[in-house]
């Protein structure tokens, strides 16, 4: 089926087509299918371990484990002191420049920066498992692959973005274009708009061999409120 029939019937659906190095999977938001997923852990019968904080997560990754809850990793980053949504911008932009020039081992190092400031910026990933492959080095770039698809098929599971009341919910607005581009469609319009006392980006977006178009809408009341907290320290 051509890929932009199945994105047309994603949003009935729920299941968005991922586009990766030539390779497609479908990435659905039934919990029966959520990837990459472990179970709670449970001390003495009903009692339930402390949460991982976004040190321990980035350290079990670092350690080879990647069958971790990613939503939970994400929303770790955000609750730790080293959130910083808007932190990456300037050297994923170099990340990307480098990757488009067919430099990986600039894009690279740019990753390796990206990962100090944020382990759950999903483009890092994404360009790295490419570079890592390039190189030869399978291993690694498997365990990147699955990162990346992780990281983004936790944000697909946060709604279906359809209205407000069921918006992705994003915890950095470059995960937003992210998802659009690794689903492989075409931001046309993006407006800031706000509804029941939080904000959404509302995105219309192209589908990919069509000229029909769809609206997809975005929380992003976390990378909003940290900016606003950032601002205020600043003053």
């Amino acid at each position: 089926m051509p890929l932009c029939v199945r994105l047309a019937g994603a949003l009935e659906t729920g299941e968005y087509p991922m586009q990766f190095e030539g390779h497609m999977a479908i990435i659905s938001r039934g919990a029966g299918v959520a990837l990459l997923l472990v179970g709670q852990a449970l001390l003495w019968g009903n009692a339930r371990a402390a949460e991982p904080s976004y040190d321990d997560y980035v350290a079990q990754v670092k350690a080879g484990k990647i069958e971790i809850d990613y939503t939970a990793f994400r929303l770790a980053y955000a609750a730790s002191p080293k959130y910083a949504p808007y932190g990456t911008i300037e050297i994923v932009s170099k990340l990307k420049k480098a990757y488009a020039a067919g430099d990986c081992p600039s894009a690279m190092a740019h990753a390796k920066e990206v990962f100090e400031i944020n382990f759950v910026q999903m483009e890092a990933h994404k360009i790295a498992a490419v570079c890592l492959k390039k190189a030869g080095n399978e291993e690694e770039a498997r365990r990147e692959y699955a990162m990346s698809l992780g990281l983004f098929s936790s944000v697909l599971k946060s709604g279906d973005g359809k209205s407000p009341e069921t918006a992705f919910v994003v915890i950095a607005v470059d995960e937003e274009y992210s998802v659009l581009e690794t689903a492989s469609l075409t931001p046309v319009k993006q407006a800031l708009v706000n509804h029941g006392g939080s904000a959404f980006d509302r995105f219309e977006v192209k589908l990919p061999d069509s000229e029909r178009t769809v609206t997809l809408f975005f929380n992003v009341d976390r990378p909003h409120a940290q900016l606003a907290r950032t601002l205020q320290k600043q003053q």
